[in-house]
């Protein structure tokens, strides 16, 4: 304690400031309490010790603290500040009032009283009062972003809708970053029943403002229009998946590693089933196994979790326009962005294990993974659109994937079944995809290209289909997710 003798007051109120950032409060308490004795020409040990006091509960010794502090301390604002929350926490609005009125006495022009008082007035539901005080507190500090809030929104009480559109704007003129603006924009249009720039302005709260970007419309530019919309499109899917996967990491301790762990969990118990207990019989099968469980894991991630998506974005549905593919959309951009590492993970593993991957054939591999996403987008985009239809379908996913898992030779080489069985597996486009995988990084060899213009022409097939399908549906799939 004699320690804090020496220190300067900025360097000791920082001290007893950590506590409370940390909601330690009788800690702060004791330390602001041995300050005013310490730091007697400063207000800060009053005011704060009394806040410290006031979120313990004990309100009559922080009373106590600011009757003191008001006597010694009466030309600095903030302790008619503190003094005002200690009234409204006391629920004494006369007392209140006072405090306000005595600190613009003491401190006249000063921003926050003048703030702290428009804000009582409207609580107190005098709403020209609150203008007077507001319109001295925006000119009190032209740089302060409250009062330029509290200005909109006493539009907003007044139900006078322009003028809450115009101060609004005006407030996103200067922060445009301001993202609770676009909302209360949209809020404002709605009661304009303009709701065609409500779902634009509410969109831009959620994802950005660049959405509010005007498209060009006018001689060549407007030839990129459709360009630009889809451009647009896609930002956002990335954006919310890139939101979704740290949202979906954020919540375990090992955040982004088990994006490798997972597979390497599945390859251990495949590994020591079939290779050590049923004698798999298959060359390098540590190799073999995790060439089918990674592309794997991305395509039945992917499906799962678009199944339903379109069903978890209805309330975004009722209140944007917003088309029922997005949500598919970022479900498989999501499940693609988690895999990557584990993709990467299988190339550093084949190339340390054998000598075979290393090849020109690695050139090949973007081509796989590109007609892998085009078949998976396709598959997705197909499901998500059945199952607010057929909610029955949801059910099966999961066991048609398991299914699907053990007929796409994952755990073994389809190729090696018996009689017309390997020939039947062919017309599976993800046997076909995953016996590619190990052609490149397990043989070295180029893919056969004659299986992959297959599943691209399934892929194709299905994305048409279901372009069709959401056309027609686009209206319905509100409707559907509301019974």
């Amino acid at each position: 304690m004699l320690k804090t003798e020496l220190l300067a007051p900025a360097q000791a109120f920082a001290l007893a400031n950590a506590p409370m950032r940390e909601k330690r409060w009788l800690e702060a308490s004791a330390l602001w309490q041995l300050y005013r004795d310490q730091y007697p020409g400063h207000p800060a040990p009053w005011t704060q010790g009394a806040t410290c006091l006031m979120r313990l509960g004990d309100m009559s010794g922080a009373a106590a603290i600011l009757n003191q502090a008001r006597q010694r301390y009466a030309k600095h604002a903030s302790v008619w500040l503190t003094s005002a929350e200690w009234a409204r926490l006391m629920h004494d609005r006369d007392q209140e009032q006072e405090y306000l009125a005595q600190g613009l006495a003491n401190c006249p022009g000063h921003w926050e009283i003048l703030f702290r008082s428009a804000d009582l007035q409207i609580r107190l539901g005098n709403l020209i009062q609150a203008q007077i005080f507001n319109e001295g507190a925006r000119a009190a500090d032209e740089q302060r972003i409250e009062p330029q809030i509290q200005h909109a929104e006493l539009a907003e009480k007044c139900e006078d809708w322009p003028e809450a559109e115009a101060r609004w704007q005006q407030l996103l003129q200067k922060k445009p970053d301001y993202r609770q603006a676009y909302t209360r924009l949209s809020t404002v249009f709605t009661r304009q029943s303009r709701h065609q720039e409500a779902r634009r302005y509410r969109l831009a709260g959620q994802y950005g403002a660049e959405l509010l970007e005007p498209v060009p419309q006018t001689g060549a530019q407007n030839r990129s229009r459709g360009a630009a919309g889809k451009l647009h499109f896609a930002q956002l899917i990335l954006t919310k998946a890139l939101l979704g996967l740290k949202s979906e990491t954020s919540r375990t301790h090992l955040n982004y590693a088990w994006v490798v762990i997972e597979p390497l969990l599945h390859l251990i118990i495949y590994y020591v089933l079939f290779s050590q207990l049923l004698n798999a019989g298959i060359q390098n099968y540590g190799l073999f196994l995790l060439c089918g469980l990674v592309p794997w894991m991305w395509f039945a991630k992917a499906i799962s979790t678009s199944a339903t998506s379109i069903l978890g974005g209805q309330s975004l549905m009722l209140t944007t326009n917003i088309a029922p593919m997005f949500f598919p959309l970022v479900s498989v951009a999501q499940a693609t962005l988690k895999q990557l590492p584990a993709l990467l993970c299988l190339l550093a593993l084949g190339l340390a294990t054998d000598i075979k991957t290393l090849s020109w054939s690695l050139l090949w591999l973007p081509l796989v993974l590109l007609v892998q996403l085009l078949l998976t987008v396709a598959l997705a985009l197909l499901i998500a659109a059945i199952v607010p239809f057929l909610r029955d379908l949801a059910n099966l996913v999961g066991t048609g994937l398991m299914l699907l898992m053990f007929l796409s030779g994952v755990i073994y080489d389809y190729r090696s079944m018996p009689g017309r069985i390997a020939q039947w597996l062919e017309y599976n486009p993800m046997a076909v995809v995953i016996s590619t995988y190990r052609q490149i990084i397990l043989e070295g060899n180029p893919p056969d290209f004659a299986g992959l213009g297959f599943v691209l022409m399934v892929a194709m097939v299905l994305l048409l289909s279901g372009a069709a399908l959401y056309r027609s549906l686009r209206h319905k799939f509100v409707r559907q997710g509301l019974r």
